[in-house]
């Protein structure tokens, strides 16, 4: 079993010779035969299980003429309570395609030491979801019990790798990273989130990078949050071979933009021909500016190229296969693309993001496994599209690709050779102002005061009009009206629905700004009560259900919103005659937080009176994607404001 002191060394000291003293080293995990009994730390003891260690080893070594990567797992966790033994009587190991599972170990240490090892015919090989997996269950678990498993995973030779250690549900009080390779190659690693990483030190002809973490918390899943990237992790990739080339740094930045400009704007000639015919039948005009013939050119191709993110073969991103099959994948409608806009003289650049809610790309490590998507930018129009997004129409991308780092390759030009730059930069996300959700409510009572009839009118912009319009482009008629009174019902919680309109449902009505608009007259007895002469209104409830935030543990994780958005809301009410509002001040609510005079997130509620007409108005804001933590209380304050109007009910009395 690894020792905490050496570990601690191993990751703090600082000279080479220090932590070569320090720290095991060895290729293959440390499997005690008497096993030992642990102490928890007092902060986990009413966790369902605490993580004991969580100790990797990613060795690369020569089998033959090739390299081998095998990664090495081992874990011992205390059960705490029955949730734990249920979340740990049964352990998975995942099985790669094409990878090799070997030297798998487990045992259960009950509290009195006994030791239940797992025979090897108790570990089976099951398939769920589509994943295989080694299945054995961990006979015997009891509270006080530890279970101890550990394996190797031998899977093809990949020069770059990632190790999360947040992410398993339990806190650990000991994680251990080693990268252990050949001493002709040398890696790069970065921790991230409070990690502890060493750099590499050559040990008995190896050369090793070793990281260790203690009492890692389990990041939990909070409203408004995503986790993903700020789990603890090591990330690593291959920097240079000393060997052959030792001046040459390998998978740069550089390296990637050259490779994958070329394969993605490179035609053959083969190619040439059905390309020219396919924009031939494009309804392109010379007389278009540049922007109408993006818009054009991407909605003929969305409509036309099916893409099918499971498409394998060689030829699924050839030109020529793509027009003769009218489908191809994520990589062949880029190549698409960029033969069309090559073609027609669309000034564009190819751009490389990760997702703003997982993992974002570093600049500073070369890992080429953080590019998750391939959007396009025009320069002249300061404006992106989304190739293989069949739902979204330029200028929108899906909102977790923009607001994050990108890498943007620029085209240039060396003798009759072209290729291109890259050079990492911000993927702006379309200004908050554009992204809304507005509403229009008149309200009258009927003559018996027991029925409200409401006329509603939402008007949708931006992404949140991009969340509804595939509705009206992929599903069929039926489902169209259930999705129609299910947004209608939101006003009033009633199915007595009539007049329905929709209006600028196409997803071309994005280019032009044109609001998703969706209109309906409401009969309501959901929002009245009667009390004895007086008359109870849920005028909050006409806003539709609202989020409420409550917060018993500490708050771990900024705000993270999808896009920054406004939500206008007006509510006109007739109060009938011979009655009088008597708590219309309940109405008013002040929740706003500014930066530099900006409001960057509020709720806004008032109301003004006259004659019989109380027009309510409500205005809600997020102008930014993020919040940091330390504005939390204030966020959890707007979000509250809008569940504290959704309660409030209008007293009625007669006068």
């Amino acid at each position: 079993m690894m020792h905490k002191l050496s570990l601690t060394l191993a990751v703090y000291c600082i000279t080479t010779a220090a932590i070569a003293q320090s720290f095991d080293y060895s290729t293959t995990i440390r499997w005690s035969d008497i096993p030992e009994k642990h102490v928890i730390n007092p902060a986990f003891v009413g966790e369902a299980a605490v993580g004991i260690l969580d100790d990797r080893i990613i060795l690369y070594k020569s089998d033959g003429e090739e390299l081998g990567m095998y990664t090495s797992y081992h874990k011992v966790i205390r059960i705490n309570n029955d949730k734990g033994i249920e979340m740990f009587n049964k352990v998975y190991v995942p099985l790669y395609a094409g990878a090799e599972l070997s030297d798998l170990k487990a045992r259960v240490i009950l509290k009195n030491g006994q030791v239940i090892n797992v025979p090897a015919d108790k570990v089976k090989e099951i398939e769920e979801d589509g994943r295989r997996y080694k299945l054995f269950a961990m006979e015997g678990v009891e509270k006080g019990a530890e279970i101890e498993y550990a394996y190797t995973i031998k899977r093809g030779t990949s020069y770059f790798g990632t190790e999360m250690y947040q992410s398993a549900g339990v806190p650990y009080q000991q994680v251990v990273f080693k990268l252990i390779v050949p001493k002709y190659l040398k890696f790069d690693a970065k921790a991230f989130n409070g990690f502890k990483l060493s750099t590499d030190s050559i040990i008995n002809e190896q050369r090793v990078i070793a990281g260790y973490d203690e009492n890692v918390v389990v990041l939990e899943d909070e409203k408004y949050a995503e986790k993903e990237a700020y789990l603890k992790r090591v990330e690593y990739k291959l920097s240079y071979n000393l060997s052959s080339t030792p001046d040459v740094r390998l998978f740069t930045w550089k390296e990637f933009a050259k490779r994958t400009f070329n394969n993605f704007t490179t035609l053959q000639p083969k190619d040439e021909k059905p390309l020219n015919v396919f924009i031939a039948k494009m309804p392109v005009k010379p007389a278009m500016g540049e922007e109408e013939k993006i818009k054009v050119i991407e909605h003929f191709i969305k409509t036309n190229i099916n893409v099918d993110k499971k498409l394998i073969g060689e030829d699924a991103g050839a030109i020529e296969q793509i027009m003769r099959t009218k489908n191809t994948d994520d990589n062949g409608i880029i190549h698409l693309y960029a033969g069309v806009f090559e073609k027609l003289g669309i000034n564009y650049q190819i751009v490389f993001t990760g997702r703003r809610d997982s993992y974002p790309i570093d600049e500073a490590l070369e890992n080429w496994n953080r590019i998750e998507e391939t959007i396009f930018y025009f320069p002249p129009t300061n404006k992106y599209l989304a190739p293989a997004s069949v739902e979204l129409r330029y200028p929108y991308i899906p909102a977790y690709f923009a607001d994050t780092k990108g890498l943007f390759l620029k085209s240039t030009t060396i003798g009759d050779f072209k290729t291109a730059i890259g050079v990492f930069k911000k993927v702006e996300i379309i200004p908050f102002e554009h992204h809304a959700h507005n509403m229009d409510v008149t309200i009258k009572f009927n003559r018996s005061m027991d029925t409200l009839l409401l006329n509603s009118r939402q008007y949708l912009m931006g992404y949140s009009a991009t969340e509804l319009r595939p509705i009206y482009a992929f599903l069929p008629k039926d489902k169209q009206d259930e999705a129609n009174i299910s947004i209608v019902k939101s006003v009033a919680n009633s199915t007595d629905i009539t007049n329905i309109k929709v209006e600028n449902v196409l997803l071309t009505d994005v280019e032009d700004s044109k609001p998703y608009t969706i209109s309906a007259d409401i009969k309501s007895t959901e929002l009245l009560e009667n009390a004895g002469n007086k008359i109870l209104f849920k005028v909050g409830e006409v806003i539709g259900p609202q989020v409420e935030m409550y917060q018993e543990k500490p708050r771990q994780l900024p705000v993270e919103l999808p896009y920054p958005h406004v939500l206008n809301r007006v509510i006109k009410m007739e109060i009938p005659e011979g009655y009088q509002v008597k708590n219309l001040n309940d109405i008013n609510i002040n929740i706003e937080h500014k930066e530099e005079g900006l409001v960057t997130m509020g709720f806004v509620s008032s109301y003004e009176k006259e004659g019989n007409i109380v027009t309510i108005k409500i205005f809600e804001t997020y102008r930014n994607t993020s919040y940091p933590l330390s504005q939390f209380e204030i966020f959890k304050k707007v979000i509250n404001a809008s569940a504290d109007f959704n309660k409030v009910v209008l007293v009625l009395e007669k006068m």
